[in-house]
């Protein structure tokens, strides 16, 4: 499962909820395993939720369009509330369709539909009997109106504000939420290959960018973020790839990213045609040894800030004595940018469990830009475990 269910009744217990209502679709995600087409492709009108007790976290009431229907076969949750047209022609014969076909048969075309989302969202919390009680909505994912809507509609429930809950619970990754991680870390680096394997003088950045794209979609993820930029083009690193040519002597700036099962890889990794200059060289060292020593002093308990304040130190102290960032890192799990940020002002405490994306990039007009980044697992003992397996030293590729 990806939910951390304990963790989550915890968090219902010390709020006093007796329900909640996931919108958002990291958070359905998470409750139900399957991305919602709703969510992703309709950001301005597209409602899909998970519902859930306190007693039924790990089975959760999906709420969901009729045409949606079908995704929820990708997931765990079977029971729904739908709303909304879509035709599903049954011009077959009896006996013909297979379980996944009869389910969809079932709950698509023979049971009951309401017209809005509104009104399933409603007959959901009266189903699962929280229309007298507690509930927590993830108010981030509702439509304008919809959270108003809800407790005038249920006058004798509570209703509270709660994707800063989820989000708190979603902190601390499950092994299955790490293992998607470790796939989708695993993928993206295997691209990072790739792309550096058709690194020659003459090629474009947009001809390495399509070869990272075409080996992440190859190994079953999606591309999220394609940032790869030669020399001195990387001081804008997040412009498209352009048709620069590599030349001799240039830098190559990996930062990218991809989805595998929802979850999200983030990495960042420098090469170079032929040698790098001396300087290239010392700065990359002082950043890489800043990300060494974060890493190695991440304690359970420390703050966001604490940690920032380690690996600058650190980059500093390795010779990159004018080093500034305003972050080093951030959480990362179904969301690419999730707590803690290290940044100064962060006092989010981190846990074991947590997964850390930590970063030193730097960034220079003439130079372009030099930045390692890497996911890895906080473990209580101390023993951190690096998500990422590709070298974190200065690639140089022979010229």
């Amino acid at each position: 499962m990806l939910v951390n269910t304990k963790r989550l009744q915890d968090k219902m217990d010390a709020e006093n909820l007796d329900g909640i209502v996931a919108a958002t679709l990291p958070n359905v995600l998470y409750l139900a395993d399957f991305t919602s087409l709703a969510l992703s492709g309709f950001p301005y009108e597209g409602q899909c939720y998970a519902i859930f007790t306190r007693d039924s976290i790990e089975n959760p009431t999906i709420v969901t369009s009729t045409v949606e229907m079908d995704q929820m076969l990708d997931g765990h949750a079977r029971d729904v509330v739908r709303f909304g047209t879509f035709y599903r022609e049954d011009l077959f014969e009896s006996g013909h369709l297979s379980a996944d076909e009869q389910w969809l048969y079932d709950n698509s075309v023979l049971s009951t539909v309401v017209d809005t989302p509104l009104e399933a969202l409603i007959a959901a919390l009266r189903k699962l009997g929280l229309q007298d009680k507690r509930v927590g909505i993830d108010e981030l994912g509702l439509l304008d109106g919809y959270f108003e809507a809800v407790v005038e509609k249920l006058p004798h429930a509570t209703f509270s504000k709660a994707s800063s809950l989820l989000r708190w619970v979603r902190k601390v990754k499950t092994e299955t939420e790490i293992a998607r991680l470790r796939k989708s870390a695993m993928m993206t680096e295997q691209a990072i290959r790739a792309a550096a394997a058709i690194a020659h003088e003459g090629v474009t950045e947009y001809e390495l960018a399509r070869e990272f794209e075409r080996s992440i979609v190859g190994q079953g993820g999606r591309p999220q973020f394609t940032m790869i930029r030669f020399g001195r083009n990387a001081v804008a690193g997040q412009r498209l790839p352009g048709r620069t040519m590599l030349a001799k002597g240039d830098t190559i700036w990996f930062d990218v990213g991809a989805t595998y099962g929802g979850y999200w890889s983030d990495i960042a990794r420098i090469f170079c045609l032929g040698e790098p200059t001396e300087r290239t060289k010392n700065l990359y060292s002082a950043l890489l040894e800043g990300e060494i020593v974060g890493i190695a002093e991440t304690k359970v308990g420390m703050t966001g800030a604490e940690l920032f304040n380690i690996t600058m130190e650190a980059t500093r102290k390795a010779g990159h004595t004018a080093y500034r960032r305003h972050h080093v890192g951030h959480g990362i799990g179904a969301e690419v940018y999730e707590a803690p940020i290290l940044r100064p002002s962060s006092q989010e405490i981190i846990e074991a469990g947590a997964v850390i994306n930590i970063e030193t990039p730097y960034y220079e007009f003439g130079l372009g830009a030099l930045h390692v980044e890497d996911p890895y697992v906080v473990r209580a003992d101390g023993n951190h475990e690096l998500l990422t397996t590709l070298g974190r030293e200065l690639h140089v590729i022979p010229f």
